[in-house]
């Protein structure tokens, strides 16, 4: 997902009335709009927001604002490219290690 479209839908989830209604749901998108604001890259900010996320689902009995279910299902790869992309510098560090 290009960051353009990661804040918009962002911007839609938290103008959403149930969102809007559950406030750690709102602090949580409001940290990460705070976050890409202060120029954290997009695809950080998506995974550390689908951990806090799954962390949510898991403490409320795996309830949520349906907005924050179908936005969370937008990025969910997130984590796995945030991975892939530290993975490849430790592999390339490792190339010019003696």
């Amino acid at each position: 997902m290009k960051e353009h479209d990661f804040i918009l839908l962002l911007e839609k989830t938290m103008a959403d009335d149930e969102v809007r209604k559950t406030p750690e749901c709102l602090q949580m998108l409001s940290d990460s709009k705070k976050r890409i604001n202060q120029g954290e890259p997009a695809s950080f900010v998506a995974a550390r927001l689908s951990k806090s996320i799954s962390w949510y689902l898991v403490t409320h009995h795996y309830r949520a604002p349906k907005a924050i279910i179908d936005f969370s299902k937008s990025f969910l790869d997130a984590p796995a490219k945030y991975r892939g992309q530290i993975s490849i510098a430790f592999w390339l560090s490792n190339l010019f290690h003696w």
